[in-house]
């Protein structure tokens, strides 16, 4: 209880510029300097979200998670247009997995570019998606369009499950913790579908790919 109070006491402290401009740098490197994969930005922008006492702070966090990450994600996908295959079998390339690639790829394989959106709900994926789609040259205009798309659903939904989760514990106290504690889980919950629909989608993609290729063999 102490700790949460502290948590949340700093946060809230803190003024509504430097909260968003801490936000927008979180959720842009996420995709650039791929730290998605191991802190996700989802985990941020509750936190920030939770602080979201007003219209205007929602404004702020709502604006710089949608910025940032938008940002992020035009930055990895240029990133994927001029290094992507280097990066990939590079050093750092299999530091993060050759699985988590695959996984990426099989994901945005045959889908077209509106699968941006669901994928910025899917853990692993959203992070690696933007790099994958410039190396396997997904048409620009598709990908800006439809990562702006997923980049204001996404930011939409978390900082509103972080402002319920935060009005509530500054409510209700020890009850408030109850429902905070829910409502974050509801969050995680939306990831873990998310994943799980990824999951069928990857081995689907790659069961096809797999046919595909025993198919010309034969």
């Amino acid at each position: 209880m102490r700790i949460a109070d502290q948590v949340l006491g700093w946060l809230a402290a803190l003024d509504p510029l430097h909260l968003a401009a801490l936000t927008s740098l979180f959720t842009a490197l996420e995709t650039t300097a791929l730290i998605g994969l191991f802190v996700p930005g989802d985990l941020a922008v509750l936190l920030a979200g939770s602080t979201a006492s007003t219209p205007g702070r929602f404004a702020f966090v709502f604006a710089a998670a949608a910025l940032g990450t938008y940002a992020g994600e035009m930055g990895g996908y240029a990133l994927g247009r001029k290094v992507g295959p280097r990066i990939r079998y590079s050093r750092f390339g299999r530091l993060l997995g050759e699985h988590r690639w695959v996984r990426a790829t099989a994901y945005l394989h045959g889908k077209g570019a509106s699968v941006l959106v669901p994928a910025r709900f899917v853990s692993v994926v959203h992070a690696v998606a933007p790099l994958v789609a410039g190396t396997v040259g997904m048409p620009f205009r598709r990908f800006a369009f439809w990562s702006g798309v997923g980049a204001v659903v996404w930011a939409v939904t978390y900082t509103t499950i972080g402002m319920l989760a935060g009005s509530a514990y500054r409510e209700y106290g020890h009850l408030g913790l109850f429902t905070s504690v829910g409502l974050l889980a509801a969050g995680v919950v939306i990831m873990a579908v998310r994943s799980r629909r990824g999951n069928r989608d990857v081995t689907s993609a790659t069961a096809d790919g797999h046919a595909t290729s025993s198919g010309s063999r034969s």
